[in-house]
């Protein structure tokens, strides 16, 4: 069924880049957190006597994401070879089959949200590491959740935070994959329980009146319709796949890929995006007021934030990845383009104390990076280490993961970090290493290295950016064939050892309005990179032609960087501003991503 593979998070190295030096602070961070604050929770609830105090903020009420710290352990394992990782996963799974097995409360007390994420733990670990006892684990989780979970709970998706039955339209991903994973029954029948054709049925309809629901979730319920479709053949799924692929990236996204401001998606009210980024004063705001994932009014809180990062970037990476597996359409590695440069790429670190910076903000009166959440919940809980401590680690272990893929007839270049990655083919054992400093220079430089001659296809994906002036040489020769955006450059030859490959996709100024309802609100984007403004400005300028009055210069900290000329400030003509990459802005630095533009 699937028409690529990816691999596995193995033989794909990350050479030296802002992202490599991510994952390298993340590893480094989480290695360090204490195995008995991680399994605090566990054991006070099984009366395991421990010294430990447990972790502060979500981690501490309720353990939630220990299942994705445990999967991410595993497979940033398989990207690294660093054994630690391997040590501390194995620890971890060992000392919570002690807490289960010393009381069934350990497995009662999980709510959809938790059993899901320790589902996903257990079966990365299964899957990646051969953990064998997660068998048993996956297994006592499932029957305990058959037996208390709410079957009749309304299926329309609308988030209530009361009780634990939060998010259940994410649950068939990982059981379907728990029956694929061991051939047990009981998975398979306890996914189909939770099938979401409130959303499913609108979706194949093209009718998106969907009302407002949980942005992150609801875009990591298509993985849920990824494994439908893959157990079933059932094209209902991959169609609404599809479907909401595209409505979301063409009408609920922002130029960085972000979604769901105050984390709501399909909300009733047009033009919410826009309305999103203005301040509670401005006049020409469509509505005064905000609509919730609950489904309720609230005005502007900058708590909320424009994009939930670390989690929406983990729902489209896997959603991307499936949508890449099925299909072996190019263009589904666009909207995890946008999330790898300018979603978590644009993460400050996550400090010891387990702050992360929950949202992204994009507001037109200015942002910025910070692990300071300032909010507290009324049982006192800060929050540190929430559902975003889960995913960014996710996040970083795709980092590898999603740059390359293969079928019997080549190798695919889905994206373009700094790599290297190993693969057997015609007969042959290559490596094809990336070693190009993208997206801080332009031009992509490939060499093969192979141990005999064979004839095979490297196919390079070409960004929906992409419409200029590209370039393709293959050992210094240019070589004349279309390169379309969304598509699949393909060079088939009889490859040899120490051959070159050279791209060049024109990197072009171009402005994104934010929604079809304020076209005069924009974000500059350059090649995949979004860019910052130094000030909140209203500009004067040809939107179509940014390249006519905003040109290159130089800036200290950051790999380029752009000036306005003279007169292109509202209403001062000698005033200029600069612009820059928004994922190279430090913490604490106000930017400017959203700017009005007038003609």
């Amino acid at each position: 069924m699937e028409k690529l593979r990816n691999f596995r998070y193995q033989n794909v190295e990350l050479y030296d880049s802002h992202w490599k030096k991510q994952r390298t602070e993340l590893i480094e961070t989480y290695l360090g957190i204490d195995n008995d604050d991680l399994l605090h929770y566990f054991r006070k609830l099984a009366d395991i006597p421990d010294d430990s105090d447990g972790l502060a903020g979500w981690y501490g009420n309720s353990a939630s994401t220990f299942g994705q710290k445990l999967g991410a352990f595993a497979k940033l394992y398989l990207a690294t070879k660093d054994l630690r990782l391997k040590q501390k996963a194995y620890a971890l799974a060992d000392g919570w089959g002690e807490c289960a097995s010393a009381s069934g409360r350990v497995l009662d007390v999980n709510g959809t949200y938790a059993y899901d994420k320790l589902m996903g733990g257990f079966l990365d670990m299964l899957e990646y590491l051969d953990y064998e006892p997660a068998r048993e684990y996956i297994r006592k989780l499932t029957m305990s959740a058959d037996r208390r979970f709410n079957k009749g709970v309304a299926r329309d998706g609308l988030q209530i935070m009361e009780g634990d039955m939060i998010e259940w339209y994410t649950l068939p991903e990982q059981l379907y994959r728990a029956w694929m994973l061991t051939g047990e029954e009981l998975y398979l029948n306890f996914a189909k329980e939770w099938d979401y054709p409130y959303f499913w049925d609108k979706l194949n309809s093209h009718d998106f009146t969907i009302g407002p629901r949980h942005a992150y979730s609801h875009v990591n319920s298509l993985s849920s319709a990824a494994r439908a479709y893959m157990v079933t053949g059932d094209v209902k799924y991959l169609s609404a796949m599809k479907i909401a692929y595209e409505e979301v990236l063409a009408n609920h996204t922002f130029a960085t890929g972000g979604y769901g401001p105050a984390e709501c998606l399909f909300p009733d009210e047009k033009g919410y995006l826009g309305d999103s980024l203005k301040a509670n004063w401005d006049e020409d705001r469509l509505h005064k007021t905000y609509r919730n994932f609950g489904d309720s009014i609230c005005t502007r809180d900058d708590k909320w934030g424009s994009c939930e990062v670390s989690c929406c970037s983990w729902a489209v990476f896997k959603l991307c990845d499936y949508l890449l597996k099925l299909t072996g359409e190019a263009k589904y590695g666009d909207w995890a383009e946008k999330l790898l440069y300018n979603g978590c790429g644009g993460q400050p670190p996550v400090s010891k104390e387990g702050k992360i910076m929950y949202y992204a903000d994009y507001f037109i009166n200015g942002g910025f990076k910070s692990v300071e959440d300032g909010r507290l919940q009324l049982d006192g809980s800060s929050f540190e280490w929430q559902c975003c401590t889960g995913t960014f680690p996710q996040d970083v272990a795709e980092y590898a993961n999603m740059l390359y893929y293969c079928d019997g007839d080549g190798i695919y270049v889905n994206q373009y970090l700094a790599s290297g990655v190993q693969f057997e083919m015609a007969g042959g054992s290559y490596t094809l290493e990336n070693q190009s400093f993208y997206p801080k220079e332009k031009t992509l430089r490939f060499t093969l290295h192979a141990d005999r001659n064979g004839k095979f296809a490297i196919r390079f994906r070409v960004p929906s950016w992409a419409s200029g002036k590209n370039t393709v040489c293959v050992n210094g020769e240019v070589i004349s064939l279309p390169v379309s955006p969304d598509t699949w450059l393909t060079l088939e030859r009889e490859w040899q050892d120490g051959d070159e490959i050279e791209i060049r996709y024109e990197f072009i100024l171009r402005f994104e309005s934010v929604d079809a309802y304020a076209p005069q609100v924009a974000a500059l984007v350059y090649g995949p990179v979004v860019l910052v403004c130094d000030k909140m400005t209203l500009f004067v300028g040809d939107r179509e032609h940014p390249e006519e009055w905003i040109v290159p210069v130089q800036k200290d900290g950051y790999s380029f960087a752009f000036c306005t000329k003279p007169g292109h400030v509202k209403p001062y003509g000698h005033l200029t501003r600069e612009f820059y990459p928004y994922y190279e802005v430090p913490e604490m630095e106000w930017y400017y991503m959203y700017n009005r533009i007038l003609a």
